[in-house]
């Protein structure tokens, strides 16, 4: 019997060295396999490319004889990706030279694609996004939500660094020393705004007063700047002239930072049925936060004889006030002499009556503290012993001054026994741990904090003092700092903050998590659910805001004033031109319209202010609207609006180069390689005497610069009808006259005779790579809309760097691909395009 058992487990052991053996043969067997089909088809290039691309040739430092065809090799892989695209958009071989067969080129791109894309996923084992850092915008948007504060973190964080054109992917967010430092800096000043030193109202305020009770209220020494310049009716305060900030009608100071919601009813009178703009703003922004236009919240209008409510929500600091103002009116300093003062009799002009205003906020005031200190009572120091032991005769501390609570024997302690310190600190911190790491921590995480908390009690460090340390360590964690991934799908938990940093610029809420916690938020209905949810909160107006600032540079837009030689650019104009392209984004995702209409729509939104600017007319009043545009107008789209044109241009002239690589990189997905750094910059003859495409004509005579700037400039060249602020012209403006020159009206200017040196006629006609001839802007838009799948290709890409934080490799063509079909199927609406982007399996793994 002994015997057979051995014979059993001899031929069983042999039977597994035989599987075993066979496995490896087939492992290996598929392994050569794999290798062989990662080779290069090379037939093709010796048949197609050896000519000018040998060790004898090397046009474009391009040598296949030394190239490698180990396509783990990443340098070799990039190279290969390159050969790979410029046979596919067919420039390779160059057109003058003989070109392959079709089924020759696309056995070639089959062949290559397979071995590309498997070289390039078999690099990914550990995922394609590494270990990500808040940036210092999601770092303040997440304390802010998390806390219910609103408070400058920002500023306090070293700048984060750009790629791919963003700054939330993973290989640009490298972590400092100096980092860490003002990592702690921040979390302190965030938790001091969340538990401050002084009792607060958890209840929140609200201002509410009518026009005459703000000048009522204003000392009578104010009033001899404010009378003559306004008259009250009724209730209302009527302004008959512009004046400074803290003469307008402004709020009270704000006690605590926060989300406030401002509201005022105005009207206007004797405006012959024009409307009255009417500015609503920050008192505080300084001169330099004015260049930016920090200080204007918003710019809306007022009807004539028709009560019409402003509504704005904003971040307010502490001593804050909001400001509201007639930005038409004459400037009380700036009175003409001629004309008959508002005080006279006589006076017919203008008004603005100011009938009510209202402030209400912090709008979140007391959650977070409700959340994380239980809502526990606290008192002062001194007195916490007797309070404690029910003593009478306390005095009534909540009607000090805040400063005395600055003092260290009158620092705010939670009113608590003893005996329940270490319950209630043990209970706050389970619960404020999840929330702040964005999932359930580890017992190992839990029992740290946990564990901290104990010593500093033993130590007999107040509870609050306590909560503060934790709480800050917390908040300075690698767990609260990095959004730590696992290789492969994402657990609901991971793709819960991929979704709420995307979609937010913050922290996934509570329904999120709690999703999450279920296992739910994977599945392609919730998810999509979800997605729908978080775009109509308030906070995805913050994925609005990023994600244009940096894919279209909007953040750019006042980074450059404009040479005085335009000096039609004014503070309103300035703030119209963004607002423009913001409210163009959210029309086309709200409204889902399709993709193309990036390119070219027969809408736009506008005020009275951006309209004169292009040209258009029967538009009145600072209220942008949705405007169809009339079937001459240039406009239409993203290129043609003055915020685009404005940012890819400088100060003085336009760039056809930088134009055209803007578009090619941010419209088109197509970026140019960086110009050779020997090659020197154009410098624009700002006499007029030559036009910028005559000096650029020596570009293209050098082959180095000629590949480039054969895709460059023809977008570049479509654009040059419009100038540095996007207005129209037929010829280039010139800071003087001269021969050949004309000193002209300019009909644009919001003075009615301001008048412009023009010298030679534009030239906005050009021929594209591939050969499409164009006249002007509509004639290369209608060229660039025969190709939508690209359009829809480049902004789905766009999306997935922004929403995954990197960059996209050649393993994900396919699925691009996949995304861009399905858009396309449904008629390529942008909304719909978001959530394939969100559904993909990019964006669900690692």
């Amino acid at each position: 019997m002994a015997d057979a058992q051995n014979v059993v487990k001899k031929r069983g052991r042999l039977l597994v060295l035989v599987l075993g053996f066979i496995g490896t043969l087939s492992f290996l067997t598929l392994s050569l396999q794999s290798q062989a089909a990662q080779k290069p088809p090379m037939a093709f290039i010796e048949a197609n490319c050896m000519d000018c691309h040998d060790a004898d040739e090397s046009e474009g430092d391009l040598n296949f004889e030394a190239l490698s065809t180990d396509l783990d090799d990443q340098e070799a892989l990039r190279r290969w990706i390159l050969v790979f695209d410029r046979v596919r958009l067919r420039e390779m071989p160059p057109k003058k030279k003989k070109q392959p067969e079709p089924a020759a080129r696309t056995k070639f791109l089959t062949n290559l694609e397979a071995g590309l894309h498997e070289s390039s996923l078999k690099s990914q084992r550990e995922g394609r996004v590494t270990l990500r850092r808040l940036n210092r915008t999601e770092y303040e948007n997440t304390l802010h939500d998390l806390l219910d504060v609103a408070v400058d973190l920002r500023s306090l964080l070293p700048e984060d660094n750009k790629v791919a054109g963003f700054d939330k992917v993973s290989s640009g967010l490298g972590t400092s020393a100096v980092h860490l430092v003002r990592y702690q800096e921040a979390a302190a000043l965030a938790l001091s705004y969340a538990l401050p030193p002084r009792v607060i109202d958890v209840s929140g305020k609200k201002q509410r007063f009518t026009g005459r009770e703000w000048l009522e209220k204003k000392p009578k020494v104010y009033h001899k700047g404010i009378v003559p310049w306004s008259r009250l009716e009724g209730d209302a305060f009527v302004f008959r002239a512009q004046l400074y900030k803290h003469g307008s009608v402004h709020t009270d100071r704000t006690q605590l930072a926060g989300r406030y919601r401002y509201r005022a009813s105005v009207r206007a009178y004797n405006t012959g049925g024009k409307p009255i703009s009417v500015d609503v703003g920050r008192i505080s922004t300084d001169r330099f936060g004015h260049q930016d236009l920090e200080h204007l919240l918003a710019i809306e209008a007022a009807a004539e004889g028709k009560s019409r409510i402003v509504e704005v929500e904003a971040d307010l600091i502490a001593g804050e006030q909001v400001y509201l103002s007639p930005r038409e009116l004459t400037l009380f300093r700036a009175w003409p002499k001629d004309r008959a003062k508002p005080d006279n009799p006589k006076f017919e002009g203008p008004e603005l009556a100011v009938e009510w205003v209202e402030l209400e906020g912090p709008l979140g005031l007391g959650k977070a503290y409700q959340r994380f200190f239980g809502g526990m009572e606290r008192v002062p120091d001194r007195f916490l012993e007797q309070i404690k032991a029910g003593g009478k005769n306390v005095p009534d501390w909540k009607r000090w001054h805040p400063g005395e609570f600055l003092k260290p024997h009158n620092r705010l302690r939670f009113l608590l026994k003893d005996e329940v310190l270490r319950e209630v600190a043990e209970r706050l911190i389970k619960e404020f741990l999840p929330m702040a790491i964005r999932r359930p921590p580890s017992e190992e995480v839990l029992t740290f904090y946990l564990g901290r908390a104990e010593k500093l009690l033993d130590e007999e460090v107040p509870l609050d003092e306590v909560l503060r340390k934790v709480y800050k360590e917390i908040l300075c964690s690698t767990w609260f700092l990095f959004r730590i991934e696992k290789a492969g799908e994402l657990d609901d938990f991971a793709l819960a903050s991929r979704l709420s940093y995307m979609l937010w610029n913050s922290m996934p809420d509570a329904e999120l998590l709690a999703l999450a916690g279920k296992g739910l938020l994977k599945e392609d209905k919730t998810l999509r659910t979800q997605t729908e949810r978080m775009l109509k909160d308030w906070r995805a107006r913050r994925f609005i805001e990023d994600f244009t600032g940096q894919w279209l540079n909007l953040s750019e837009i006042h980074e450059m004033k404009p040479d005085k030689l335009y000096g039609e650019y004014d503070e309103a104009l300035a703030w119209s031109m963004p607002e423009e392209t913001r409210r163009f984004f959210v029309e086309m995702l709200e409204k889902n319209r399709p993709v193309t209409e990036f390119i070219h729509s027969d809408w736009t939104f506008l005020n009275g202010r951006l309209a004169f600017h292009y040209g258009i007319s029967g538009i009145v009043g600072m209220n942008m609207r949705k405007v169809k545009l009339p079937a001459d107008s240039p406009r239409g789209g993203l290129l043609t609006q003055a915020s685009i044109l404005k940012i890819t241009t400088n100060a003085t002239y336009t760039s056809p180069i930088m134009r055209g690589a803007w578009v090619l990189d941010r419209l088109l997905g197509m970026p140019p390689s960086p110009p050779p750094p020997d090659v020197e910059a154009i410098e624009p003859d700002i006499r007029g005497a030559v036009t910028l495409r005559e000096q650029m004509k020596a570009h293209k005579t050098q082959a180095v610069c000629a590949s480039c700037h054969v895709k460059i400039d023809p977008p570049g060249f479509a654009l040059e009808n419009f100038d540095v602020l996007g207005g129209w012209r037929e010829r280039y403006r010139v800071s003087k006259g001269g021969e050949g020159i004309d000193r002209v009206k300019l009909a644009n200017h919001p003075k009615d005779n301001y008048h412009v040196y023009l010298a030679r006629p534009v030239e906005a006609h050009g021929k594209t790579a591939s050969g499409q001839v164009f006249q002007n802007i509509d004639d290369y838009k209608r060229i660039l809309l025969k190709d939508p799948d690209q359009i829809a290709r480049n902004l789905a890409r766009q999306l997935l760097v922004y929403g995954t934080g990197a960059d996209l490799s050649f393993a994900e063509r396919r699925e691009v691909e996949r995304i861009v079909a399905t858009t396309k199927s449904k008629g390529y609406g942008f909304r719909t395009l978001l959530h394939e982007v969100i559904q993909s399996r990019i964006f669900r793994t690692k």
